[in-house]
C-alpha cells in the first residue's frame, strides 16, 4: 500500500503582499508555517542554520541568508501595518490571497491607465 502525503498548506501572508517579490512570497508560502514553530517553540531546531534563525528572529544577529532577509523582512511589514497611523496611510485595500495572475492583470490594467493620462488620451 503507497504511502499517503501529508497535505501541506501554504503559510498565510498577512499583511499586504505589494512589497514583497516572487521568491520572498514563495518562501513565506512554503515555509512560514515551519519557521512559525521554530521562532514559537512548537520545533527544536535540528542545524545550526535553523537555531541561527531563531537568533536572527530575535534580533541577536543581522539577517544573512534570503529566508532570514525574508523572514525578517515579513515580521518589519506585519509591525508597520499594526501601527494604525500607517493603516490610515494606505486605505483600503483589497486582500490578495493566492491569485498571482489577479494581481498581474491588476497591475497591468493601472500602468495602462497611466500610459494614456500621460498621452492625455483619457478625457
Amino acid at each position: 500500500m503507497p504511502a499517503t502525503r501529508k497535505r501541506r498548506d501554504n503559510f498565510e501572508i498577512n499583511c499586504s503582499r505589494e512589497i514583497f517579490s516572487e521568491e520572498e512570497i514563495d518562501i513565506l508560502e512554503r515555509y512560514g508555517i515551519q519557521f512559525e514553530r521554530l521562532i514559537n517553540g512548537d520545533r527544536t531546531p535540528d542545524t545550526d542554520a535553523q537555531r541561527r534563525f531563531i537568533e536572527v528572529a530575535r534580533g541577536h544577529y543581522q539577517p544573512e541568508t534570503i529566508y532570514e532577509k525574508t523572514w525578517v523582512k515579513y515580521n518589519a511589514r506585519l509591525a508597520w501595518e499594526a501601527d494604525p497611523m500607517n493603516k490610515t496611510a494606505m486605505g483600503k485595500r483589497r486582500k490578495m490571497y493566492d491569485d498571482r495572475e489577479d494581481w498581474k492583470k491588476m497591475k497591468a490594467a493601472v500602468w495602462s491607465d497611466m500610459q494614456k493620462r500621460s498621452r492625455g488620451l483619457d478625457e
